[in-house]
């Protein structure tokens, strides 16, 4: 398993997500900050949507190519919130990792 996410510049990125558990009553954000911590500067917000109703814990993570292209970074960290009945709930140990890289075709 890697320890990084790729995030390609210039292009729309959707990453696939499984949480094991039902989450259809959760709210599921996620941010890639340039450090590991909630007080970084932000540098873009997944768009997070569940697969089918979110009893299967499956989501879709989006960043849109609008977001990708203004990104000038090349390390960020990211991870997700889950918000369970009023209370911020984490679900990555740590934070990961997230290289942003560019595209060669135009």
């Amino acid at each position: 398993m890697s320890n990084h996410l790729i995030v390609h510049k210039h292009r729309t990125n959707v990453v696939s997500v499984d949480l094991g558990m039902d989450v259809s009553q959760d709210t599921i954000t996620g941010e890639i900050r340039t450090k590991p911590d909630v007080d970084s500067v932000k540098i873009c917000e997944w768009l997070v949507n569940f697969v089918t109703d979110g009893t299967d814990g499956l989501l879709t993570l989006t960043l849109d190519e609008s977001i990708t292209v203004q990104i000038t970074q090349e390390l960020g960290y990211m991870d997700l919130k889950r918000v369970s009945g009023g209370e911020p709930l984490a679900i990555f140990d740590k934070p990961l990792e997230v290289v942003f890289q560019g595209v060669v075709t135009e």
